[in-house]
């Protein structure tokens, strides 16, 4: 999947360089409402979903965020609950 995806970056990167993605007279910048001809405002939302430079993507997705240190609360530790996992690991070695 990381493969895949810096491969996808990599080539949306090669095409944004390469100009594929500006349109003459076309602003990204621009509202699509404020923007008078037909070509244009159809080019804009594929210029600003499509470019490396323009787009987004990690900024505004509510699946890929950093998280802070001790975000839950702090850490607990159970004896019980580390003798179950402490079985469990070499019940699953010895299976492997």
């Amino acid at each position: 999947v990381s493969l895949g995806l810096a491969i996808a970056w990599a080539y949306a990167f090669l095409l944004t360089e390469a100009g594929v993605y500006s349109y003459k007279g076309c602003d990204v910048n621009t509202p699509i409402s404020n923007i008078a001809s037909a070509a244009c405002r159809k080019h804009v939302p594929r210029m600003k979903n499509c470019r490396v430079d323009t787009s987004h993507a990690l900024k505004t997705s509510p699946w890929f965020r950093f998280p802070y240190p001790l975000q839950w609360g702090t850490p607990v530790f159970h004896w019980k609950m580390a003798l179950v996992m402490c079985a469990v690991s070499i019940i699953a070695s010895v299976d492997s």
